[in-house]
């Protein structure tokens, strides 16, 4: 059930609080949020705000000041627009972004790791939606055994592993348009890497003992480069610099014709001699440490990442992880560790929000409580929990900590591993495949620890306000 709130009182309160409309440059949403981009943050008074009926938390991330709302979020979006007469915020104003830096090591390394999200990030609804075609398809495969052999499910079968094949060409686009590039070089030289001729010759000289080719007679490793990732993140870092670089020194009367062609020259000779062979092995490095952790390392791995992701959500760590799911799918064919881990932990918030509703005394607090927990396990959304329960009232996240180290243990020692990409929800669970029974139990087991180290030890039941 959720909270009634006054949703123009709730808009004009919040935009008050924020120091005013002329403190505020942006205005936008996500699922859960409401987003003020504001010129002075000093102003805004976040505790007032997390008073305010229905605010369920307040964050400071990004560059803005994150108002969680949960389900009220689209109503009071719509109406602090209304009121005030901001344009929407998903037309973001770049000139309006004067977020600080970080610098220094700590700089390069969050640089990094954003780079990495960005550009993967285009790559992911198509991977989840490949998984799961995937995944239909297998299970209509076992109602009609017909089905398996049929020309209908290799045609469709090569829809839903197209976007794993071709995942160079939708890395290097995300890279190339994180860097400000033109995507259309990257994509390219990624292309290049995955085209049938290259695999004939790769083939042809492993047949004839032979281990590389060459490039002006540099050794162009004979490795082929579909389903893999960081080769095409090192080929839109190169592509977007080299083309910056001819741009610069390039007179501007002959840049349309040489930028794009000496672009595809320097990255292409790179990417097959230089470039592609160490991402190649730098991945399959990554992928060993992997299997290694989803091996007899599992129940500690899965455990210790799924009591942790609280506070690595919380500071978006956990955006530094989540391509390595999508890569041990591509390289190994499962990921026994991070999927698992994810899909633990919001479980877990889950039953935490559930040992909340059943210890909360105020009925209304009860109620919304039983609707955070039902969000988290089916649908997912966990932001309302974390920054509205489990962190707000702080004794929470002990249980969810506790129910995802135990569900994370059971996890371990019953071998699971998603072999499709896909969302952390319940509903997700058929992504396990021949795992999915144990991954339910894991499941269950985790909840079930939340729900009661959560209801054991209580909370400030004076902290429990809407």
């Amino acid at each position: 059930m959720a909270i009634k709130i006054d949703y123009p009182e709730t808009a004009k309160t919040l935009v008050e609080l924020s120091g005013g409309k002329e403190n505020i440059n942006i205005v936008s949403h996500c699922m859960t949020r409401l987003r003020f981009t504001l010129k002075d943050p000093s102003k805004a008074d976040k505790e007032a705000m997390k008073k305010v009926r229905g605010v369920l938390g307040v964050v400071e991330a990004g560059g803005q000041t994150q108002i969680v709302l949960g389900e009220n979020v689209g109503n009071t979006y719509s109406e602090v627009l209304r009121q005030y007469g901001f344009e929407d915020g998903g037309l973001v104003d770049e000139k309006l972004d004067d977020a600080p830096k970080e610098k220094g090591f700590k700089g390069i390394v969050k640089a990094i790791v954003d780079y990495i999200a960005a550009a993967v990030s285009p790559l992911v609804p198509a991977l989840v939606a490949g998984g799961l075609l995937k995944v239909f398809l297998l299970l209509i495969g076992l109602i009609n055994k017909d089905f398996t052999s049929s020309q209908t499910n290799t045609i469709l079968g090569f829809v839903a592993n197209a976007p794993f094949y071709f995942m160079p060409v939708f890395v290097a686009y995300g890279g190339a348009r994180k860097l400000n590039a033109t995507p259309g070089y990257a994509m390219t030289v990624a292309a290049a890497l995955l085209t049938p001729a290259w695999g004939t010759l790769v083939s042809t000289l492993k047949a004839d003992g032979i281990t590389s080719a060459n490039i002006f007679g540099l050794p162009a490793l004979g490795v082929t480069y579909n389903n893999s990732l960081l080769p095409a993140l090192l080929i839109a870092f190169v592509a977007a610099y080299s083309e910056k670089f001819f741009n610069k020194v390039i007179p501007g009367i002959f840049r349309s014709l040489l930028v794009g062609v000496l672009t595809l020259f320097v990255t292409g000779t790179l990417a097959f001699t230089v470039l592609g062979p160490f991402g190649d092995y730098v991945g399959q490095l990554i992928a060993n440490v992997f299997i290694f952790l989803g091996g007899a390392a599992a129940p500690i791995a899965i455990g210790v990442l799924a009591a942790c992701l609280p506070w690595l959500i919380m500071f978006g760590m956990h955006h530094s992880i989540s391509p390595f799911m999508a890569s041990n799918i591509a390289s190994i064919g499962y990921d026994a560790v991070i999927r698992p881990a994810f899909l633990l932990h919001n479980m877990c918030e889950g039953g935490a929000a559930l040992g909340i509703a059943l210890r909360a005394k105020d009925p209304e607090y009860k109620s919304q409580a039983f609707s955070i927990a039902f969000g988290c396990i089916v649908a997912g959304v966990t932001e309302p929990c974390i920054y509205g329960f489990t962190f707000k009232l702080k004794k929470p996240m002990i249980g969810v900590m506790a129910g995802g180290l135990v569900g994370g243990i059971v996890a371990g020692l019953l071998h699971v591993k998603a072999y499709v990409m896909g969302y952390s929800t319940i509903m997700a669970l058929p992504i396990f495949m021949d795992t999915m029974i144990s991954m339910a139990i894991a499941v269950v087991v985790g909840i079930a620890t939340a729900a009661a180290v959560t209801y054991v030890i209580g909370f400030d039941q004076n902290e429990a306000h809407l």
